[in-house]
């Protein structure tokens, strides 16, 4: 049986890179509805089409409410830099897990209710070592509610481990990638490379001048918000009983100095400096101050982390990526 997704519950779509996405699954013409802390505040930032629903990843009560008629569910959870090690709630582990959780329940009970569920009732699949579906994983059968999970997690993540390189942020990215292998539903995973918005919104713009740290020695395949969401949206097109895992890359290999020189020359509003900012100093502040040593580690692992090149085969199955740094620049 032929299982088409028209309706997708987006969680975490009012951030720079969870916008973009919600604007193009509407553009394709899917049913969205978004859960949000606020929605006075998400109204302002997202399509009116767009059906608003108040909620905390916290509360599975609430999880389940947005999933309600949902075909499909959208995760863009990350650690944002104000996030300690040892808080008791993160985001990208414990709302993901939630998720994971609320879907398998609604899965479960809709398999009790046709009395096909023997052992798939509320709850089940949540294994006891607290992943939910690990002892269920590839046992998906066509026909559930919800159909499909999908993600956003990163490339640069895989640098953990080379050259000595820890951290727990990335430990946490590992291990959603591993509970999203494991669910007991077809999940969706996208890779992508860094994002041409971290040039204007990501922090490395302040003022008018362009904050450069280190010495960015490997180029990235860097991706338009708007190239990933249209990615994002044709990938639920393409639903079956599979796992689908897909690196999401721009066309043009550019290292951050690079990158930077494209955007200064192509900027309308106002002239642009470089500030360069050695990551000595920045590690040495990062000793002291958690966000700067968030800084510090993200831009080490994007200065040395070695991209592969772009699989054809992505851009053939999902579209090739229309946008260049000097054509995103040019439209700000």
């Amino acid at each position: 049986m032929e299982e088409i997704i028209k309706k997708i519950t987006v969680i975490g779509g009012t951030g720079m890179l969870g916008r973009p996405v919600a604007r193009e699954l509407i553009r394709a013409g899917y049913d969205v509805t978004a859960m949000v802390r606020d929605t006075g505040t998400a109204a302002s930032k997202l399509p009116e089409k767009v059906t608003l629903v108040d909620g905390d990843l916290a509360s599975k009560k609430d999880i389940a409410a947005a999933l309600k008629g949902a075909d499909a569910v959208y995760m863009n959870l990350s650690t944002r830099p104000d996030v300690k090690k040892y808080d008791t709630f993160i985001a990208e582990r414990d709302g993901l897990e939630n998720v994971l959780a609320v879907v398998s329940q609604i899965n479960g009970d809709a398999d009790a209710g046709r009395g096909t569920g023997a052992g798939n009732g509320p709850g089940a699949g949540v294994a006891s070592d607290g992943g939910p579906g690990a002892e269920n994983a590839g046992s998906y059968r066509a026909g559930k509610p919800v159909k499909r999970v999908a993600a956003i997690s990163s490339l640069v993540h895989r640098y953990q481990g080379t050259a000595g390189f820890r951290w727990w942020v990335f430990e946490i990215k590992q291990w959603a990638d591993k509970k999203l292998r494991e669910a007991d539903v077809p999940v969706t995973v996208f890779y992508p490379s860094s994002f041409m918005e971290t040039m204007d919104q990501g922090g490395i713009m302040q003022g008018h001048r362009l904050m450069l740290v280190g010495n960015s020695r490997q180029p990235m395949h860097f991706i338009a918000g708007s190239d990933y969401g249209r990615m994002v949206a044709e990938a639920f097109r393409h639903h079956d009983e599979s796992d689908q895992f897909y690196d999401i890359q721009g066309t043009q290999a550019l290292t951050f100095d690079d990158a930077a020189l494209e955007f200064i020359k192509n900027y309308r509003h106002g002239p642009l400096k470089i500030t360069r900012v050695p990551m000595w100093l920045i590690k040495m502040v990062g000793t002291l101050n958690s966000e700067v040593n968030y800084l510090a580690h993200i831009m080490d692992a994007l200065n040395n982390y070695a991209e592969p090149e772009p699989d054809p085969s992505v851009w053939k199955k999902l579209g090739r990526p229309k946008d260049t740094m000097v054509e995103y620049t040019r439209r700000l």
